[in-house]
C-alpha cells in the first residue's frame, strides 16, 4: 500500500513530531476501535505513565502505535510532540538517542562531549524538561532497551510494543495490553478493504482463507494485496485455491520502503510471514527451536494442548517451553498451550523439511495419546478437552501404519463417541481399527471393536446387523475365555432383544451375563446388567423386583464412583417411581440424573430425562 508523505518535525504550534514516525496507511485501521480507545484513556490518565502492547508477530502492534501517533486527541494531549524509536532485535540505541537529541535542540558540540548512554539519557531528559511528550518505543526485544530509551521527564508518557511475553511481564506494573487477532467479521472487512472484488466474488473461499490465517492482520494484508493484483489478471478463483496451501501463503512478500522498513527485519528484506516469524525463530537456542517445530504436530488454535503433552512430544524441558512462550511463539494459559494457525504453519513447514524428526514427533504424539485415552477413558471432560488431538492421532496412526496404537486409541475412545451420539464418526474409526486388529491377529482388539460396532447398530435400530457383529464377537470372546468381554457382549445382545420386544430372551441373556460378571467381579458389567434387568422387570410390571435390581446397581455404582452408571440408574429409578405414581420421589431421582447427564454431555439421556421430569412435575 502507498503511504502519505512523512510528517515534518516542524509544527505551527511549536510541537515536535519525530520524522521517524511512519505515515498512516491509506486504508482504515479495521477492528481496533476498542483498543485505541483504551490506549488513549490509559496514556492520558496521569503523567509519567507507560503502556506496553504485546502479542503475536504480525498482529498489528505497530499499526496501533502509528494510528495513535497520528490521533488528534493524543496530539492535543501531548501538546509538545511525539518521539518514535523503531528498535528491533539488533538495535543501535545510540542512533535513536542522538536523533532525539538533535530534534530537541541539543547542539552538535554538546553531543560530541557526551560519553556513554547514561550521559545521553541525562542530556535528553534535561532538554525535554517540563514538556508534555509521548515517546513511542516500537518493537522492543529486551527489557534493558526500554530502560535505556525511557528518557522522558515527569510530564511524559510511553507507548511500548513487543512480541516478547517476558518483556511484557517485566513491564506489567506500568500497564500492559494483549493485542488479539481480528475476529472473522473484522478479517473479512480488512480483506474487503484491500481486495473488494475478491470478497464479493468468492465468499466461501475467502471465509476459508480467513480461518486458515486466524485473523492475523499482517497475513490478511499481504494476501489481500496479492489477491488484488491477481484479480486484475482474472485469476481470483485459482489464486484462492493455491492460497489454501500454507507453503504458498508463506511465499508471498512485499518490498519495504527503506525509511519505513519493519524494525525487526534486516535492511533489504522483503516483508512476508516467513521473514517476520523467522526473526524470532533465528534467535532461539537450538533445543528450543527443535521443540518449536515439533509442536506443529498438534492441531492449531483455537485448539489447545497440555504442557504434559508438549513435553512428551518434543522431549524438551519446561525451560524450553518457557523460552517459546516468552518469545511469543507459544501462547500459554495455565497448563494449556496453543499455536496460532500461522505460527503453526511456519513450524510445520520447517518440521516437514526434516522427515525423521517429523515422524518421531507424530510417533511420540500417538504413543502419548494412546496412554492418555486408556488412562482417562471414563473422564469425559478430559477426553472432550483433547478431542481434536485424539482425532488427529487416529488419522496419523492410520496413515503411518501404527496399527496397534490405532486399535488401542479407538477401543478406549469409542465409548465417549457413542455416549455423545457421534455414531458415524465412531463407526468409521471402529471399522479401521477392526481391520488393523484382524491384521495383527489381535483377538482382544477384534472383540472390542465388534462390541462397539454392534452397540452402534443397536443404537441406530439396525438390529440384524447389531446381532451379527455381537454374535461374532461373543463366539470369539468365549474361545478366549474372556468373561468380561462375554458379559459386555451379552449385555448388548440383551438390549437388542429388549428393543425387539423379546423380553424373555433379553432377561435370559442378562441373567447369564450377571452371573459371569459376579464371578469375575466385573463391576462395570454388573451395574449395566442390573439396570437392564430393572428395566425388563418394569416392562413386566414387577415394580418391587425392578427397584431391587436398580437400588443394588446404584449402590455399586456409587461405591466404584462411576458417574455414568449412577446417572443411568437414577434415571431408571425416576422412571419407575413415575409409573408407580410417586411423582415427588421420581422428581428427586430424575433431577439428580439430569445433573449428571449434562455433566457427561449425554444429550440423548438429557432429552429422556426432561420428558420424564415433565411427567413428574405435571402430575404433582
Amino acid at each position: 500500500m502507498q503511504n502519505e508523505t512523512k510528517v515534518s518535525c516542524e509544527h505551527p504550534e511549536g510541537a515536535l513530531y519525530d520524522p521517524a514516525i511512519p505515515a498512516l496507511p491509506l486504508g482504515e485501521l479495521i477492528g481496533r476501535e476498542q483498543e485505541l480507545a483504551h490506549m488513549k484513556q490509559q496514556l492520558q490518565s496521569r503523567g509519567n505513565t507507560a503502556l506496553t502492547l504485546h502479542g503475536l508477530p504480525g498482529v498489528g502492534k505497530t499499526s496501533l502505535a502509528i494510528a495513535l501517533a497520528h490521533d488528534p486527541e493524543i496530539r492535543h494531549a501531548f501538546a509538545d510532540g511525539i518521539l518514535w524509536a523503531g528498535v528491533g532485535p539488533h538495535p543501535n540505541l545510540l542512533s535513536h538517542l542522538s536523533r532525539w537529541a538533535g530534534l530537541l535542540g541539543i547542539s552538535a558540540t554538546q553531543m560530541a562531549a557526551l560519553r556513554g548512554i547514561d550521559e545521553w539519557a541525562f542530556a535528553i531528559r534535561n532538554a525535554i524538561g517540563t514538556r508534555k511528550m509521548l515517546l513511542i518505543i516500537d518493537d522492543i526485544w529486551q527489557y534493558e532497551e526500554v530502560q535505556t530509551l525511557r528518557v522522558g521527564a515527569q510530564n511524559c508518557a510511553y507507548l511500548i510494543t513487543t512480541r516478547s511475553r517476558d518483556v511484557a511481564g517485566q513491564l506489567a506494573l506500568d500497564g500492559t495490553m494483549l493485542i488479539e487477532e481480528l475476529n472473522a467479521e473484522q478479517s473479512v472487512q480488512l480483506l474487503n478493504q484491500v481486495a473488494q472484488e475478491v470478497v464479493s466474488q468468492e465468499t466461501q473461499k475467502v471465509q476459508a482463507l480467513v480461518q486458515a490465517v486466524g485473523g492475523l492482520p499482517l497475513a490478511l494484508t499481504l494476501l489481500g494485496n496479492y489477491l488484488r493484483k491477481q484479480a486484475s489478471h482474472g485469476r481470483i478463483s485459482t489464486t484462492l485455491e493455491r492460497l489454501g496451501d500454507a507453503q504458498e501463503r508463506f511465499q508471498i512478500s512485499e518490498p519495504q520502503v527503506p525509511i519505513e522498513s519493519h524494525p525487526s527485519l534486516p535492511d533489504g528484506t522483503s516483508l512476508s510471514l516467513q521473514s517476520v516469524i523467522a526473526v524470532t525463530d533465528q534467535l532461539l537456542p537450538e533445543t528450543a527451536r527443535a521443540a518449536f517445530y515439533k509442536l506443529a504436530v498438534f492441531p492449531p488454535k483455537p485448539n489447545n494442548f497440555s504442557e504434559e503433552a508438549a513435553l512428551a512430544v518434543t522431549g524438551s524441558t519446561f525451560e524450553e517451553l518457557d523460552i517459546l512462550s516468552d518469545a511469543g511463539l507459544v501462547e500459554s494459559y495455565g497448563d494449556r498451550c496453543t499455536l496460532h494457525q500461522v505460527i503453526a504453519d511456519y513450524a510445520r513447514i520447517h518440521l516437514h523439511d526434516t522427515k525423521v524428526e517429523e515422524c518421531e514427533a507424530y510417533s511420540r504424539l500417538i504413543a502419548y495419546i494412546a496412554d492418555f485415552v486408556e488412562a482417562h477413558r471414563r473422564d469425559y471432560e478430559l477426553l472432550d478437552q483433547e478431542n481434536n488431538t485424539i482425532h488427529l492421532v487416529l488419522t496419523q496412526a492410520h496413515v503411518l501404519g501404527k496399527q496397534a496404537e490405532l486399535v488401542r486409541v479407538v477401543s478406549a475412545f469409542a465409548p465417549f463417541l457413542i455416549l455423545r451420539g457421534r455414531y458415524e464418526e465412531a463407526e468409521r474409526h471402529l471399522k479401521l481399527a477392526n481391520q488393523a486388529a484382524q491384521a495383527l491377529n489381535d483377538n482382544d482388539g477384534i472383540t472390542t471393536t465388534l462390541l462397539y460396532l454392534g452397540e452402534i447398530e443397536q443404537c441406530l435400530g439396525n438390529y440384524a446387523q447389531a446381532e451379527s457383529s455381537l454374535q461374532e464377537g461373543l463366539a470369539l470372546a468365549r474361545q478366549m475365555n474372556n468373561n468380561e468381554r462375554v458379559c459386555a457382549l451379552l449385555t448388548q445382545l440383551g438390549i437388542v432383544s429388549q428393543h425387539q420386544g423379546n423380553f424373555q430372551r433379553a432377561e435370559t441373556v442378562y441373567q447369564e451375563g450377571l452371573m459371569l460378571a459376579r464371578n469375575v467381579a466385573d463391576h462395570d458389567s454388573i451395574c449395566i446388567l442390573l439396570s437392564n434387568l430393572g428395566w425388563v422387570s418394569q416392562k413386566r410390571g414387577t415394580f418391587s423386583e425392578s427397584e431391587r435390581y436398580l437400588q443394588e446397581g446404584l449402590a455399586l455404582a456409587h461405591k466404584v464412583e462411576n458417574r455414568e452408571h449412577v446417572g443411568k440408574l437414577l434415571t431408571m429409578l425416576g422412571t419407575l417411581e413415575n409409573r408407580r405414581g410417586n411423582f415427588v420421589q421420581a422428581q428427586s431421582y430424575l433431577q439428580k440424573g439430569l445433573t449428571i447427564a449434562r455433566q457427561l454431555g449425554d444429550l440423548e439421556q438429557v432429552c429422556d430425562l426432561l420428558i420424564d421430569l415433565g411427567v413428574a412435575l405435571g402430575q404433582q
